[in-house]
């Protein structure tokens, strides 16, 4: 996936030392990664399957399956298979720099791609859905969004865990499970509300 020119890139970041992953020369290459990723994906974060298609770029992340800031592991960062495409709920909010994911992290550096060294469902060395079932249905503002881990999946139930999934669940198409709508002109005393309109007129 990656051309000549993309590894020279890559040699150029890390002699530079520093902050190696943030190095603006490297934009390029994370382009290319992000969207080779974007497409094996088909559009999708890969660890709970929540659609991206059309979202824009920066609201996704370059997942680093084993973290980048660990001293094990610092040297898969630009190793394909340690890379995916993940939402911010699930890189950012939960997942962030942990590794209790992995059953020995030694064995875990030496093999980054071995799926049996891996709790959670590997993005690039599992097949997601023979360990979660992942239902949507969608009709207008009802929607129906369940995972279901396959036979009991040991990596299924893990993932179902770790990733919170049953906090983005719907369980029945009813009107139940929206939010509650605000009226917000009813909710802000008027004189609030003028004196936060002047303001803005005077920027």
């Amino acid at each position: 996936m990656l051309s000549q020119e993309d590894k020279d890139i890559i040699i150029e970041a890390i002699n530079a030392g520093g902050d190696i992953w943030n190095n603006k020369i490297l934009k390029p290459v994370k382009a290319k990664i992000k969207n080779h990723h974007r497409g094996i994906q088909k559009e999708s974060c890969c660890y709970c399957k929540k659609d991206t298609q059309g979202e824009f770029k920066m609201v996704l992340d370059i997942e680093h399956i084993l973290p980048k800031s660990h001293p094990k592991f610092i040297e898969h960062m630009f190793t394909i298979c340690n890379l995916s495409v993940s939402c911010k709920r699930c890189n950012m909010n939960i997942k962030r720099t942990r590794t209790d994911f992995v059953f020995d992290i030694d064995l875990a550096a030496e093999n980054p791609c071995d799926s049996n060294l891996f709790k959670l469902i590997h993005p690039n060395s599992d097949n997601y859905y023979d360990h979660i079932q992942y239902i949507v249905e969608i009709a207008n503002d009802c929607r129906l969004i369940k995972y279901i881990p396959v036979n009991s999946s040991t990596k299924g139930v893990y993932t179902y865990e770790f990733f919170h999934l049953s906090e983005l669940e719907r369980e029945a198409l009813d009107e139940s499970q929206g939010a509650e709508t605000v009226n917000i002109s009813d909710s802000i005393q008027p004189e609030i509300a003028n004196e936060i309109r002047n303001l803005l007129r005077e920027k």
